[in-house]
């Protein structure tokens, strides 16, 4: 069955580092032996086949065969720049594995009632009529409560039309040409209890209810669900999916789906989508499509949801509104390109999460991949021009008590940036991210990790306005900038951000308050921290940044730091005291020609004696004494930049 693919193969895409569409090899893992394929540049898996492709060769291996794949990737940066500690927060893995079913837990039940999800929990509603339908080939059989319904077959098409409440249909069996729509004013529950159906002409499962459709998947129950390509039209109405909601889709349960998305989306509804349990997969095929849809907005609070994406410009979760994710697990991978869209005169590029407004990530896990040119992790609001002068950013994503796991591999689309004189690019191009908002970016607390190692232009984390940190583990590793906005506000937290080609940290205003920020730029005349000389005030935590340059903080600023100037090769660079203590110790590569630190904490205090130190090869090395000074003012400078 289609479903194999899912059980058998643990896809683990470690993905490819700095250069532009580099190439590497892949560890492939059958019953029989191991393989390895040497320079893979592109990976497609259908639910039968996998195959690993080359300028000159394509590799296909059956998917019941393969156990485990991934892409290793050479990286020697990381270790040369950052310290020990944080070396290993780069190597997890976005994997489909065996093991997610057994993470399912339901969303806790809300019992307020005057909640506005309090209805989409399956237990606080009554089912006073059951409803059997069975599938079997081109037949389907109803039986049950069957008084109310006015029922229309044709083979195992089946389309019931009722008034009454309180109906649970029960549907199992299997058909490759079969479907179920449903027309009442009233809510209703679908029970999957074991099917395998297949509709080459449309949605399996459409719902016309302008109410609430409850998708209960049987507790120890298997469902796989497979659209068409093409859709036979129904005029006057909507039919965007596998599964099609008109109304609210509300899905529980503690049984398995599987859906194979053909035409548009895997799951959709024109209202909005709620999973509070169950585990669901959904791989969607088509250009522009979305494996999940919801059209005024997404919840997830339960269940774990795992969505792969393979057509150009296509979504994994996307809402046109709103998205919340408050507990379960979620995995989301595309590995489509970017697609020139000729009547907006732009790229639109494929994207794991999306939002068209607010995002809310407050619980749970959610894993994020997307290897194709201009991939998106995370991408939450929209630009709204109002006039010539004036554009909205619309938008806030939040993130708090939630773990986060985001890479991207591709690169920017075209590969090359033109620009005018004025250095503003003159056309469209679409760059890969780790994590987007167009409007403001909040992290209150949680822990979150960013890799973005496709190419060129691949930044990790950006908003069009400010980002606000509060609390949490922020991780950020990239080629271009590790974070970049408009300003931002430090009020606590630990965050580590890296570029490997560019800046590290690019704002144009910061207000350092708490936390600790530890900012890496690359080695060819890039910063380490640049406000682009504008607002830089520091009054608590502690600022570490590296790079050939970097921007100084206000004298006005009530905690001092000490920016300094290292003209030659190093392996490590050390703040001590008088006495030659060490108060902070980075590595820095022997790649450098310049070293630039800036370093700010409460151990430095105006009117005492520091020193900066170097080490030629390692830790273990004499130190050799770049600086005996007096800090003498709240923010002090040493040499200058050659």
């Amino acid at each position: 069955m289609k479903r194999l693919f899912y059980d058998s193969l643990m896809l683990c895409l470690l993905l490819i580092p700095y250069s532009v569409w580099a190439q590497s090899n892949v560890y492939v893992n059958t019953n029989n032996r191991v393989r390895i394929v040497s320079l893979v540049d592109k990976i497609a898996f259908s639910p039968e086949r996998v195959t690993l492709m080359s300028d000159t060769s394509h590799y296909t291996f059956d998917v019941p065969s393969v156990r485990v794949m991934s892409l290793r990737e050479r990286d020697s940066w990381r270790s040369k720049v950052m310290p020990e500690r944080y070396l290993a927060d780069f190597d997890f893995d976005i994997a489909f594995e065996d093991a997610d079913k057994e993470l399912v837990k339901a969303e806790p039940e809300v019992t307020d009632s005057k909640s506005k999800y309090y209805d989409d929990f399956l237990a606080h509603s009554t089912w006073s009529k059951t409803v059997n339908i069975v599938f079997s080939g081109r037949n389907v059989q109803v039986t049950g409560d069957t008084d109310s319904l006015t029922l229309t077959q044709e083979g195992a098409h089946l389309t019931i039309t009722t008034a009454a409440a309180g109906l649970k249909f029960i549907l199992s069996g299997q058909s490759d040409d079969a479907c179920i729509k449903l027309y009442s004013e009233r809510k209703a529950c679908i029970v999957l209890n074991g099917v395998d159906l297949t509709n080459p002409q449309g949605p399996v499962i459409n719902s016309q209810l302008k109410k609430r459709l409850f998708l209960e998947l049987a507790s120890g129950s298997v469902n796989t669900l497979t659209d068409g390509a093409t859709y036979v039209k129904v005029k006057g109405e909507d039919q965007r999916g596998c599964i099609f909601a008109e109304g609210k889709l509300c899905i529980s349960g503690l049984g398995q789906l599987y859906v194979n998305a053909n035409k548009k989306c895997g799951i959709a509804s024109d209202n909005y989508v709620h999973q509070l349990g169950g585990f669901v997969h959904v791989n969607a095929h088509a250009e522009k499509g979305k494996a999940v849809y919801g059209k005024e907005h997404i919840i997830i609070g339960g269940g774990v949801l795992r969505t792969y994406s393979d057509g150009q410009a296509s979504k994994g979760i996307a809402s046109d509104s709103l998205l919340w994710m408050t507990g379960g697990v979620v995995k989301a991978i595309t590995t489509g390109n970017a697609l020139w869209a000729e009547d907006e005169q732009d790229y639109s590029s494929c994207c794991a999460v999306k939002s068209e407004w607010d995002m809310n990530i407050s619980g749970g896990e959610l894993y994020c991949l997307s290897t194709g040119t201009g991939g998106k992790g995370i991408s939450a609001g929209h630009m709204e021009a109002v006039s010539e002068k004036k554009t909205n950013y619309n938008g806030t994503l939040t993130i708090a008590n939630a773990d986060v796991y985001v890479r991207t591999g591709g690169t920017r689309i075209p590969e090359v940036k033109t620009e005018d004189a004025h250095g503003q690019k003159v056309e469209a191009a679409a760059s890969p991210k780790g994590i987007k908002s167009v409007g403001k970016m909040v992290f209150n607390s949680g822990n979150v990790y960013v890799r973005c190692s496709g190419g060129v232009a691949a930044e990790g984390i950006e908003s069009k306005k400010t980002i606000d940190i509060n609390g949490g583990k922020i991780r950020t590793y990239c080629v271009d900038d590790g974070m970049n906005a408009e300003g931002c506000y430090i009020n606590g937290g630990d965050v580590l951000i890296c570029s490997t080609e560019n800046d590290g940290f690019d704002v144009s205003f910061l207000f350092m308050n708490d936390g600790l920020l530890y900012s890496i730029g690359a080695d060819d005349a890039q910063m380490g921290l640049d406000t682009d000389g504008k607002t830089f005030k520091v009054t608590g935590g502690e600022i570490v940044a590296l790079g050939a340059r970097n921007c100084s903080p206000y004298a006005s600023s009530e905690q001092a730091s000490v920016l300094c100037y290292v003209n030659k090769h190093i392996s490590g660079i050390a703040l001590a005291d008088a006495d030659g203590r060490i108060i902070k110790a980075i590595p820095a590569p022997d790649s450098y020609d310049i070293v630039c630190t800036l370093f700010s904490n409460d151990r430095l205090v105006v009117g005492n004696r520091y020193k900066i130190l170097s080490y030629e090869r390692s830790f273990s090395d004499t130190p050799v004494t770049e600086y005996d000074f007096i800090l003498d003012s709240k923010s002090v400078t040493l040499g200058s930049f050659k």
